[in-house]
């Protein structure tokens, strides 16, 4: 996922939510979530930024006010 990618997504209001996971994973980042009546909970997995990624900040401050959550249902 990218940046500009995330910024699209929440321009055409298809953004549903983002986690950080962090605990047991291969996968450590930020995780991004779409809109998807399909979808388990009304949501589906869209992309990742990894912790090593250089946009991973830029991603973190662009959805800081959506209340990022933490890990699988809180549990990282």
């Amino acid at each position: 996922m990218t940046i500009a990618e995330l910024q699209a997504l929440m321009t055409d209001g298809e953004f549903h939510h983002a986690t950080y996971r962090n605990l047991a994973t291969l996968w450590e980042g930020l995780h991004i979530y779409v809109k998807d009546p399909a979808g388990h909970r009304g949501f589906s997995h869209a992309g990742i930024f990894l912790k090593n990624n250089p946009e991973l900040n830029a991603a973190m401050e662009m959805v800081r006010k959506t209340g990022i959550s933490v890990g699988s249902y809180g549990k990282g």
